[in-house]
């Protein structure tokens, strides 16, 4: 147990260190009968400074004060106890090409830790879905690729490097690309002239997917993540993107062989640019999401997503919130909705939240709808400016429609009336768990009711639940505005007698 708290502090359990904090006074302790009783100090821990090192664990320090000269193969030939110690001392900066065969989570905890200091700390209690060496090998690859320099990259030294990881990383999580720094002061001096002389021109994509073959997730802003730095460095405008870019791309996707979620988001990304990118998408067959959020496709850019849409047979997620769409692009993505699902396409879960697709495209995704072959497994319309009209199409829609399992609606100018078509739809909709209704200009007790329908549906429960009519829930909105009415009127009544009062 000394050894094991001196030496190898991570594989104590906190049960077991809890139960082994010593008391805060000394104790008194007589080690032999005929000897004088003496105090000994738990906390006190120097005597161990005292204390040789067995020379199994010189010998694993010898290990890794030379790691680079021992063949991957020394955690074979090492057992259990002596790697954990091993991992424990092993030094945080070599090389990854040295490190890269290191099991289990300690060591990488601690490289983690030290590369990221502010991010969040991942600790023995973190739940987490995969091993913390691909979460680290993940993030750090990601790094190296959104910080090359376009024109400036050497590809050899790049290549060992994304080899040496590639059999770990099956995600790319790119927060801001970097264009070329040789530009930043010809752009700032064309600026003042109000144009640029061309687009930035970011890394090929495709020489770095040729090489991360495992590449599942595929994550890229072209735009910028902030623009806080100071001093300024490049503007909102110069985060564009060559539209060559969908080319590199392209020719990215077509040589992965694993890659099922594709997102650009927070860029400027046009119809312009996804029509180059379009017939490259149209060859891969492999996507099950996209994500084109807050971009800039706008409606005739919807309606090229759309034509992908309809020959993307494993698609199930679809993101184009924030892109300035209206309604025209959202019959397209309604006409294709239906046309996939007579094709035996897979449902789709479709976001198009902040976007002003108004009362005329709710009422085509209404139409989706009530059509009944169950075109989406989830809606997100959020901040679309929808008003009563549309409101009751998508409410009156729900009695027929058997496949849509979450409805998101919240911040749209609804009125009484949707709500009423809502509690009048959801009374014999079994199928919906999730239905978000803030800031539509409900009572929040009709909204607490219609989201518990939700829940009790999700938990298969709705036999149990007492659906309470709408004249009940309508009384206690009267009763609510009688009361506030008899509030004001009392402190209306309070004000004129202090007025009064004053005047006398």
């Amino acid at each position: 147990m000394r050894y094991f708290i001196m030496w190898i502090p991570h594989t104590i359990p906190k049960t077991t260190f809890h139960l082994f904090i010593p008391p805060e006074k000394t104790v008194p302790c007589r080690v032999r009968s005929n000897e004088v009783g003496h105090n000994i100090n738990s906390v006190d821990l120097s005597w161990a400074d005292c204390t040789p090192k067995p020379l199994k664990l010189l010998c694993l320090d010898n290990m890794a004060n030379h790691f680079a000269q021992y063949p991957k193969q020394l955690f074979e030939c090492i057992n259990h106890m002596n790697i954990e110690y091993l991992v424990e001392i092993l030094s945080i900066s070599l090389p990854i090409s040295l490190v890269i065969h290191v099991p289990g989570d300690e060591y990488w905890r601690r490289r983690y830790d030290h590369t990221w200091p502010t991010s969040v700390k991942i600790t023995r209690n973190t739940v987490v879905t995969e091993s913390l060496k691909i979460i680290y090998l993940t993030k750090y690859v990601s790094e190296i690729i959104e910080n090359l320099e376009p024109g400036y990259v050497d590809e050899t030294e790049l290549s060992e490097v994304l080899m040496v990881c590639s059999p770990y990383v099956t995600s790319i999580y790119c927060q801001q690309l970097r264009i070329q720094s040789s530009m930043v002061q010809t752009l700032t001096i064309n600026e003042s002239k109000g144009y640029l002389p061309y687009d930035p021109i970011h890394i090929d994509l495709s020489f770095v997917l040729g090489i991360l073959k495992n590449v599942r997730n595929l994550s890229l802003v072209y735009g910028s993540r902030t623009f806080t730095t100071e001093p300024p460095i490049y503007t909102p405008t110069q985060y564009r993107f060559n539209i060559d870019d969908m080319d590199t791309l392209g020719r990215g996707l077509l040589i992965s062989k694993h890659l099922t979620s594709l997102a650009i988001t927070k860029s400027e990304l046009n119809m312009a640019k996804f029509n180059r990118l379009l017939p490259y998408l149209m060859e891969y067959h492999g996507l099950e999401e996209i994500n084109f959020s807050f971009c800039k496709l706008c409606s005739l850019g919807v309606k090229s997503v759309a034509h992908f849409v309809k020959t993307a047979r494993m698609l199930k997620i679809v993101n184009l919130c924030g892109n300035q769409i209206g309604p025209d692009g959202v019959e397209s993505l309604s006409f294709v909705m239906l046309w996939r699902r007579n094709n035996n396409y897979p449902a789709i879960e479709l976001n198009l939240s902040m976007n002003n697709i108004s009362d005329i495209g709710a009422k085509y995704l209404a139409s989706a709808l009530a059509s009944g072959v169950q075109p989406f497994t989830k809606l997100r319309i959020r901040n679309c400016n929808i008003t009563e009209i549309g409101g009751l199409n998508i409410a009156q829609s729900l009695a027929y429609d058997h496949g849509l399992r979450a409805l998101e609606i919240d911040n749209n100018p609804l009125t009484l009336e949707v709500a009423i078509a809502l509690h009048t739809s959801l009374k014999t909709n079994l199928n919906i768990e999730i239905i978000s209704l803030q800031n539509c200009n409900f009572s929040q007790n009709i909204t607490n009711f219609l989201s518990r329908v939700g829940f009790y549906n999700k938990h298969n429960k709705r036999s149990g639940f007492i659906y309470l009519d709408f004249e009940y829930l309508y009384e206690e909105i009267k009763e609510e505005d009688n009361i506030s009415l008899e509030e004001e009127m009392m402190e209306l009544e309070i004000t004129e007698n202090d007025e009064k009062e004053g005047l006398l």
